[in-house]
């Protein structure tokens, strides 16, 4: 390949930044009934306010800016620069505090036992290497910490026989899918195994049926699925 595969990631989403909260199954309206949904269910899969909690491959900014709602401190980072824009341009609309940095979801540079919580939505399935990240992550934690996954599972078996096509194909090719283990994962299992793997306790999946529910666009047709697992 002529660029690495983190490249062709964090290209992708840079490319798309200005629009994808234009697209209803990325970001709820605000005031919809979905998006009560999210902030009760983030709440619930957060300590009690005021921790230090770090929302990584942070995008637009939309987990961080509903925990920085509800009184956390939040640090936030992606590795996508327009991404970065504009989620400091929602927490200005919203005055709401975030500290945003540029940093790789695999590799987070903070000092060791920095946070409380580690949140991501929607990364999962596109981390180039699980393994590293779960124990960057783990070593990050303070005691007792957690680490809450959202994602779902987005997409079909690859097959060789469909072409590249489209804008996320152009980025996202068929060699770059085959290298994320995230893409050989169609249910929640192996997920949970490998935090096991890594020395997380407590390891609990739910479904998140009431967001779905309440979905105008929901963006798969099953429900997505929160991970919490503790340090």
């Amino acid at each position: 390949m002529t660029r690495s595969v983190q490249d062709a990631i964090t290209g992708f989403w840079g490319s798309i930044a200005g629009q994808y909260e234009a697209h209803a199954g990325n970001v709820p309206a605000r005031d919809s009934a979905e998006l009560g949904e999210w902030i009760a269910a983030i709440r619930a899969l957060l300590p009690a306010p005021p921790a230090d909690v770090l929302d990584i491959a942070t995008g637009t900014g939309f987990v961080a800016l509903i925990a920085a709602g509800l009184g956390h401190r939040v640090t936030a980072i992606d590795l996508a620069q327009p991404m970065l824009a504009e989620a400091r341009a929602e927490a200005a609309r919203g005055k709401l505090d975030v500290a945003f940095r540029t940093g790789d979801a695999v590799a987070p540079d903070f000092p060791q036992q920095s946070f409380d919580a580690i949140v991501n939505r929607h990364l999962f399935w596109t981390l180039r290497d699980p393994a590293a990240a779960l124990a960057a992550w783990k070593r990050l934690l303070r005691p007792g910490g957690r680490v809450v996954v959202i994602d779902g599972f987005w997409f079909e078996p690859l097959r060789d026989d469909k072409p590249d096509e489209g804008l996320f194909e152009s980025f996202y090719t068929r060699d770059v899918r085959k290298t994320l283990p995230g893409w050989r994962y169609f249910d929640t299992r192996p997920v949970a195994a490998l935090f096991e793997q890594h020395g997380f306790r407590n390891v609990s999946v739910i479904g998140l049926d009431a967001i779905h529910r309440a979905a105008a666009t929901p963006p798969g047709p099953e429900p997505g699925y929160a991970l919490s697992a503790f340090a």
